[in-house]
């Protein structure tokens, strides 16, 4: 996955846009909040980190919820994009940190209401986790993709096919503080929050409504997690659960095929839009 960001509704009057380096966002002048949070990684050859942009899905996306009302902001995590602070800072207490001074900044500058989040693979489990880690309530998450095994699992895409590789290189972050993995520096913070998470439990702990999207060609996350994390949302009150739109498409919803890839991206958005206008409005 490549995309971290956040977003957030205003009630400002006319569509801005915000300045700061790490942030983007649209706020048109509605009461309701929603929150896009994709710390990401991208394919093998991409890297584990992310930005703002979600692979061309986010600003898209933005310029669809503010047609009804729902105003974004989009944020770059720690060594993400074009944030400054250093890859040893990206942590799950961290990003839910971020997320939290986004959320806050919003309510006490624009007065905004209902808040949502949407994340994308890492950002999925960060989403999930959030209810848990977060000082903000939330009224619905969506999950693109959420690397949502539970513990360390949820690291299965650093060597998908030897899981023990992974459990090495978590085993050497505790030794050493760090472990380089996929072109960056993985702290021991970072894998112990892995370690401590149960992205899953926390959903069904939450009871919130929940949209869960896979594509049929994931190849990063194991049959085990997918299915898992479907159980999850499936067994909640308000969970839905869309897979057949994106058969076609990889865990970046995205496709060589220069059609597919457009209705990919077009229907991704659309049961994301139709999901938190529901919830929201």
């Amino acid at each position: 996955m490549h995309s971290g960001s956040c977003y957030t509704i205003t009630t400002q009057h006319q569509p801005q846009e915000h300045r700061d380096p790490r942030y983007a966002g649209q706020y048109p002048g509605y009461h309701p909040a929603a929150c896009q949070i994709c710390p990401g990684r991208g394919t093998a050859a991409g890297g584990f980190t992310g930005n703002r942009q979600g692979d061309g899905h986010f600003a898209p996306l933005a310029e669809d919820l503010a047609a009804h009302g729902i105003a974004t902001v989009r944020l770059d995590f720690a060594g993400c994009g074009d944030s400054t602070e250093p890859y040893a800072n990206y942590t799950l207490a961290n990003m839910a940190a971020d997320v939290d001074s986004v959320i806050g900044y919003m309510q006490a500058t624009y007065g905004t209401g209902k808040t949502a989040l949407v994340g994308h693979s890492m950002g999925g489990r960060l989403a999930s986790l959030y209810p848990q880690l977060g000082q903000y309530p939330v009224t619905a998450l969506a999950l693109w993709s959420p690397a949502n095994g539970t513990g360390l699992q949820g690291l299965e895409f650093l060597s998908i096919d030897n899981f023990a590789a992974v459990e090495e290189l978590a085993a050497r972050a505790d030794a050493e503080g760090s472990v380089a993995a996929w072109g960056v520096e993985l702290s021991a913070a970072y894998i112990d929050g892995m370690r401590d998470s149960d992205p899953n439990a926390a959903l069904q702990e939450s009871g919130l409504p929940v949209l869960l999207t896979y594509s049929g060609n994931e190849r990063i996350l194991s049959d085990t997690t997918q299915t898992e994390t479907k159980a999850a949302v499936e067994s909640l009150p308000d969970g839905q659960v869309v897979l057949d739109l994106f058969v076609n498409g990889d865990h970046n919803y995205t496709s060589e095929d220069s059609a597919t890839n457009t209705q990919l991206d077009a229907d991704l958005r659309q049961v994301t839009v139709d999901f938190l206008t529901s919830h929201l409005q």
